[in-house]
């Protein structure tokens, strides 16, 4: 028998991307949130005595940017409270939590990718929410894995791809061309977030596309991908769309630690996209 594994929200974007990759010396429970809410902690913790459980992976979170400006309460309470409380539950049984953060801890105002050791500087409830996540999670004493990653899509959605490719078939979108990132594509990167799990690594670590574009290009390659004429997408800016949450205008992370101490390199964007189209026109 493998590692027995307990993921929290294996419903989600990266939740199905994890269950689609389950290596073969792991063993999977994915309880649905009807069956074991997150707010249960104490569920969870006989859950994991009964089960055997050695590894908890979190994917459960709010990720809604927008919204979450509109109801920091609820953002608080899903991206923080409730995994400080689940690392909590853990500490005492040593049983490793693996916890999922973003590129938005940092402000953005940086021109070189971020490392793990750089300041955080969260702007907006959905930022500041998630970092607030990060520093429960450690403060509980417990073996954790906190990993950073950006920009997610893949099968499943709702995400970026989804959305712009859904609005290409209607007519000309407008992308914002001042915000650099690394979008990352959940197939390449659940295989990498198997690896971090199951290994003996402790502490907060990057894990992103490699390369960087905007979303104004990466929505044109999209385009280009998918048949349609690259001019369909129309440049835009920051202020110009509105958004009610601040966006990092470079958020690029450093995954010199992914390769070096585990030996695994996600996909150029660029690539991680071309594939994600294969798979839309494959559906």
């Amino acid at each position: 028998m493998g590692t027995r594994v307990l993921i929290l929200g294996g419903g989600g974007l990266l939740g199905r991307a994890l269950l689609r990759h389950v290596p073969a010396h792991a063993e999977v429970i994915a309880p649905s949130r009807a069956e074991l809410p997150l707010e249960e902690t104490e569920k969870i913790r006989a859950r994991v005595e009964r089960d055997g459980v050695r590894e908890v992976i979190l994917t459960a979170a709010w990720t809604r940017v927008d919204d979450c400006e509109a109801d920091p309460d609820r953002a608080f309470w899903i991206n923080g409270h409730l995994p400080g409380r689940l690392a909590a539950v853990l500490a005492p049984l040593r049983i490793p939590l693996t916890f999922f953060s973003t590129d938005y801890v940092f402000d953005g105002a940086g021109r070189r990718p971020y490392r793990e050791y750089d300041l955080a500087a969260p702007r907006g409830v959905y930022a500041r929410s998630k970092w607030y996540g990060e520093c429960a999670v450690r403060e509980a004493g417990g073996e954790y894995r906190i990993v950073r990653t950006s920009g997610l899509y893949g099968e499943g959605g709702p995400d970026f791809v989804t959305a712009i490719a859904e609005r290409l078939a209607r007519g000309p979108v407008s992308v914002v061309e001042d915000q650099i990132v690394a979008p990352t594509w959940v197939d390449d990167l659940a295989p990498a977030v198997w690896k971090i799990a199951l290994s003996g690594f402790r502490g907060t670590i990057h894990a992103a596309a490699s390369g960087e574009t905007s979303w104004f290009h990466f929505a044109r390659e999209l385009a280009r991908g998918l048949g349609y004429p690259e001019e369909q997408v129309q440049p835009t800016t920051t202020a110009a769309f509105g958004r009610p949450a601040p966006r990092p205008a470079y958020s690029i992370l450093d995954t010199q630690r992914l390769r070096t101490e585990l030996g695994t390199t996600l996909l150029d964007w660029r690539e991680g996209l071309a594939r994600r189209i294969a798979e839309i026109e494959a559906a």
